[in-house]
């Protein structure tokens, strides 16, 4: 099975057993172009072509001799930089060394007028000062721009394929990279460009978690017209699938709409809340099946359906009691006499105010810690298992022991997060209703 902790990891790839997806790739060639990019001998090749180009601009040879020594030092430093291409390196070191001069001179020089040259004046950079005055210089800033983006081309990347005296890879690189793709189904990419398995450089680039989203919408969508054709016959329900789905409308209408807006307002908001509920299910049992995911597990889709109780929240207060009215009724009416309610009412308008930013956060991060930690929990356990194996031998009577009680302890979690992914689904949809119902009414 997949590992557990990418059900909480978007990208660009759905994981399987190595066994069933193998990487047979026979050259460089062959590889996704982000994957080459991400290559020493590629960078490397990349870098050259670089330093020649900044010689040309006019930089001076002796001034980035070391340089591409020093940025493979740099990359090598921690997992956060490794794959960091030398033009990626550059202006993140200027970024990091202008920032730090804005931070000196608020301390030491708050009047310079130039906040930089004042703080080089006690923490000289002559490593990275060179690209920063070349930054700005308004010509040799557009052709630094024009050399990046000559070396980030696929122009460029073809002549490394056909040109590079290193682009024949080694059998033991390419059986490396080959087990390393093992078990990655790779999401083709037709309108962006990816920087790794998890990133995008450019464009607009498909992960995992969007096309399950997608999926999930599909199905309800199918599933519920059916269900409003069949409806519209005006029959009396037949066969389980009509009775299932009309019971799970009614349900929704009755426990979560009615009890959390009243009975005028639910009708109204029916389709949106149902949306919700079906939509958030959906995507939390997905992470129930295997080398699949659950997109409720990433922080990108708690928080824009969130954001969508938000603002419609804040639209229907608005049309409600106009802009004013709805700024007024943040705060609650305390029936407090007037030497009190001078004091503590504006104090309480101010809690309310950023109360109302703080519950639709929590409603986004609670959705996600739930769904997120389950499988962090799955992890865990089975982690045991697999620690035991590799400190012992397979033959070892503890590691099956430990082994079948991890199986079981997974199983028994499986099924609690089952239980788990419908009662997110429901908190948040009766949560939904009623920030957007308080919206609506006086308090």
């Amino acid at each position: 099975m997949a590992s557990d902790i990418l059900h909480i990891k978007d990208g660009y790839f759905f994981e399987v057993p190595r066994g069933l997806w193998k990487s047979n790739r026979a050259d460089a060639k062959a590889f996704p172009s982000w994957f080459v990019r991400l290559d020493s001998d590629y960078q490397s090749w990349e870098a050259d072509a670089l330093i020649s180009g900044l010689t040309e601009i006019g930089i001076d040879m002796t001034t980035v001799s070391g340089l591409k020594s020093t940025w493979q030092e740099w990359q090598h430093e921690s997992a956060k930089t490794a794959g960091w291409p030398l033009d990626a390196y550059l202006e993140k070191q200027a970024a990091l060394a202008v920032t730090a001069a804005s931070d000196w001179a608020k301390n030491n020089t708050p009047k310079a007028t130039d906040a930089y040259q004042a703080y080089l004046g006690s923490n000289p950079r002559p490593d990275i000062d060179w690209f920063i005055q070349l930054r700005k210089s308004p010509e040799k800033l557009v052709k630094w721009n024009e050399l990046k983006g000559k070396v980030d081309s696929d122009a460029f990347l073809s002549s490394y394929l056909t040109e590079s005296p290193n682009r024949r890879w080694s059998k033991e690189k390419i059986d490396q990279y080959n087990k390393t793709l093992d078990g990655k189904i790779l999401i083709p990419q037709p309108f962006g460009t990816p920087r790794n398995a998890y990133e995008a450089e450019s464009g607009f680039c498909l992960s995992r978690y969007m096309i399950i989203e997608l999926v999930v919408a599909i199905l309800a969508l199918a599933m519920f017209g059916w269900l409003a054709k069949k409806v519209a016959t005006g029959q009396a329900p037949k066969g389980k699938a009509w009775n299932a789905l009309e019971s799970m409308v009614k349900w929704v209408r009755s426990d979560v709409a009615v009890p959390a807006m009243g009975e005028h307002d639910s009708d109204k908001f029916m389709p949106l809340l149902w949306t919700f509920f079906v939509f958030i299910l959906g995507c939390n049992m997905m992470g129930m099946l295997p080398w699949v995911g659950s997109p409720t597990a990433a922080f990108g889709t708690t928080i824009a359906l969130a954001g969508i109780v938000f603002l419609i929240g804040v639209f229907m207060g608005v049309k409600t009691f106009g802009p004013v009215g709805f700024l007024k009724n943040i705060c609650p009416e305390l029936g407090l006499p007037w030497y009190l309610a001078f004091w503590i009412v504006p104090l309480m308008w101010v809690i309310e105010f950023f109360s109302l930013f703080i519950k639709h956060s929590v409603l986004a991060v609670r959705l996600l810690m739930n769904m997120g930690a389950g499988h962090l929990v799955l992890l865990g356990i089975m982690g045991v298992g697999i620690s035991v194996q590799a400190a012992t031998s397979m033959s070892t009577p503890v590691w099956g022991v430990i082994a079948m009680i991890s199986v079981l302890g997974t199983t028994v979690l499986s099924i609690l997060e089952l239980l788990v992914a419908f009662l997110q689904a429901y908190l948040f949809t009766f949560l939904a209703a009623m920030f957007i119902g308080s919206s609506m009414h006086h308090h």
